[in-house]
């Protein structure tokens, strides 16, 4: 029955650290974003962006599965998976209420956009795109989500390798001379 506690203990340990740590993983692609959406014509700035919101996350997520390995003893990846999911959830959602509600002006950006590079199309495809274009929330919340948790399960499964304490170049013939 304590077994059950302790395991039931971890699970609920496991969730809430992940929830705190996807949460600040989310805010550091947040701030980014927004930054990148209200300056949307500042090329640098947007690269910029884009690179301190990767390196900053690839470096949370290591430190965060390290950190939790240290703690409780355990592989990170259970961790990191639940670390990630959540992170992407709050990031997708971010990403389209950006697009439908916060900064309305980016659907328009995007619709005038588009209806410029698509002037040679037939009206069937311009159809198809506005139709698009009414799901663009939709479509940036599902996009963004899957784009994030599998750069988040990339990321996780090489950072798990390397929590591992295995040592690559011993062969065993330490033991073998202490026994000699």
């Amino acid at each position: 029955r304590d077994g059950n506690t302790m395991s039931e203990f971890t699970k609920g340990y496991q969730w809430s650290q992940a929830a705190a740590k996807g949460l600040i993983l989310a805010l550091i692609t947040i701030a980014c974003n927004t930054v990148t959406y209200l300056l949307p014509d500042k090329a640098f700035v947007n690269i910029l962006m884009f690179v301190v919101r990767t390196v900053a996350s690839i470096w949370l997520l290591v430190t965060f599965m390290k950190q939790y390995a240290a703690t409780t003893g355990h592989s990170p990846m259970g961790f990191a998976v639940c670390t990630v999911l959540l992170s992407s959830l709050v990031c997708a959602f971010y990403d389209a209420a950006a697009m439908a509600w916060i900064f309305p002006g980016l659907l328009d950006q995007v619709n005038e956009a588009k209806s410029q590079s698509m002037s040679m199309v037939p009206a069937e495809g311009m159809s198809m795109f506005e139709k698009m274009m009414d799901n663009l929330p939709k479509i940036m919340f599902f996009s963004t989500f899957i784009k994030d948790f599998l750069f988040g399960l990339i990321v996780a499964a090489i950072a798990n390798s390397s929590t591992r304490k295995k040592d690559i170049f011993s062969d065993g013939s330490e033991e073998k001379d202490e026994l000699a």
